[in-house]
């Protein structure tokens, strides 16, 4: 026995360097692998004369993130420093911060920020984004030089000089264009997907004031790259879902549960406890967060909820012109409907913000609401839970938002005791049809 004694401990030894190794193939195998949004980092604020809209992906790749995140909490706080204290009450001003998120080949991911801001205080808006290209195998940004071959940068800024005449040639600055568009420019502002390559300039850079951001598109055929990029993959994305019948007593007192900006990474949650409750609820949501969550959006719907339009970016409506407000509209419409197979009738506005004007652009049913929980400024759970429940009445709309943790916490508590005093929970659309069916009763 003492004789084997000897030969099982180096058996384990070397068992503990091949466990070993495999971990380190696993980790170093893993980082390679596609990793997808994680989420959406949501800001909404109303407070005095300022409105806050902010939306950025959040990946869990934490050199990504942090960059990210800094630059958006810089914006925020000069807008804020700036804008805050604004001396005239009757304007507001408004920060808003949107974003693109793609990702090629498993492996690069391209994000951009979009960040408008408009106040009485500025001439124009001022309309400027920000771009960040990373390789998650390296771990690291990347510039517009780890893209192309530099033996043919030269071409490269010839193909850029040629769109950009072409394209914008009634407000470029000539001059601007000459000392910019070089080989020697770092060109910071660029994605590119399969088969594109985009940069773009931000207003002033090398145009005239009045001009938007600067977008031009270059094939990536027409250049020598230094990274592989295979062409994209078409998916099947047809979506089938299941939505359960509902039998709805109109006599009973029924109240609508809404949710605005999300979908979110607590929305989820609460389609379970809607669920678990035999509850449903409305979700007005921001379009541009659809695409991110879309397994919690599908889910959203063969629970039997309805989902509403909260526009694109939750701009605000009211100070749209009429093109930017249809194109916030229309694209929400899409990619619900694309992602869930759900077509929106209603829309609730963004901020509460409504005019006559609106009203008379806006083909999709105006959702209001009549108790306000506030579960965006007050902290307390029991505080939401009280606004929710002290004085709801029969065909009341209860307005929260699925982009809080109390909010979860809260709903908890809300939907139990609400049902304990005889409430059922319904969609905004079904409340709607019972208090017609209750008008048509009353008249027979």
């Amino acid at each position: 026995m003492l004789s084997i004694l000897p030969e099982y401990i180096d058996i384990g030894e070397k068992m503990k360097k091949y466990f070993f190794l495999i971990i380190c193939f696993f980790l170093i195998t893993g980082c390679s692998e596609q990793k997808k949004s994680e989420g959406i980092d949501t800001i909404i604020e109303e407070e005095k004369n300022i409105l806050i809209g902010i939306n950025y992906p959040v990946t869990t790749i934490s050199k990504l993130d942090q960059t990210i995140q800094k630059d958006v909490e810089e914006i925020y706080h000069d807008f804020k420093k700036e804008y805050e204290n604004f001396d005239d009450i009757e304007e507001q001003s408004e920060l808003n911060i949107d974003y693109t998120y793609e990702i090629v080949n498993d492996r690069y991911i391209n994000i951009t920020l979009h960040i408008f801001i408009n106040s009485s205080k500025l001439a124009n808006p001022n309309d400027y984004m920000k771009s960040y290209v990373f390789d998650q195998k390296q771990n690291r940004f990347l510039t517009i030089h780890d893209l192309i071959e530099e033996k043919d940068f030269t071409k490269f800024v010839g193909l850029l000089k040629t769109a950009l005449f072409q394209k914008y040639k009634d407000c470029i600055l000539l001059d601007e264009v000459k000392a910019t568009i070089t080989e020697q420019y770092d060109y910071p502002l660029f994605t590119f997907d399969h088969e594109t390559l985009t940069i773009y300039f931000n207003p002033a850079q090398i145009a005239a004031s009045y001009c938007d951001i600067l977008k031009i598109e270059i094939p990536l055929k027409e250049l020598q790259l230094k990274l592989p990029i295979e062409p994209e993959v078409q998916i099947d994305t047809t979506v089938k879902l299941f939505t359960p019948n509902k039998i709805i007593d109109p006599e009973r007192k029924v109240v609508a549960l809404t949710f605005d900006d999300g979908p979110s990474k607590y929305t989820n949650e609460i389609l379970e406890i809607l669920k678990e409750n035999d509850a449903s609820a409305t979700f007005f949501v921001i379009g541009n967060k659809v695409e991110i969550y879309k397994d919690t959006m599908q889910k959203m719907v063969s629970y039997g909820n309805e989902i509403g339009n909260h526009s694109y970016n939750h701009k605000w409506l009211t100070k749209l012109t009429e093109a930017d407000l249809k194109e916030q509209i229309e694209k929400t419409q899409e990619i619900i409907q694309s992602t869930t197979g759900f077509t929106p009738t209603l829309i609730r506005p963004t901020y509460g913000s409504i005019s006559q004007k609106l009203r008379k652009q806006l083909s999709l049913d105006i959702v209001m609401w009549t108790v306000d929980t506030s579960d965006w400024k007050y902290k307390s759970v029991d505080r939401i839970v009280k606004e929710a429940t002290e004085k709801t009445k029969d065909l009341d709309i209860i307005l929260m938002h699925d982009t809080h943790k109390r909010t979860v916490d809260a709903l908890k508590k809300i939907i139990p005791t609400l049902q304990k005093q005889g409430f059922e929970f319904v969609t905004v659309s079904e409340l709607k049809e019972i208090e017609q069916l209750r008008k048509y009763t009353k008249e027979f």
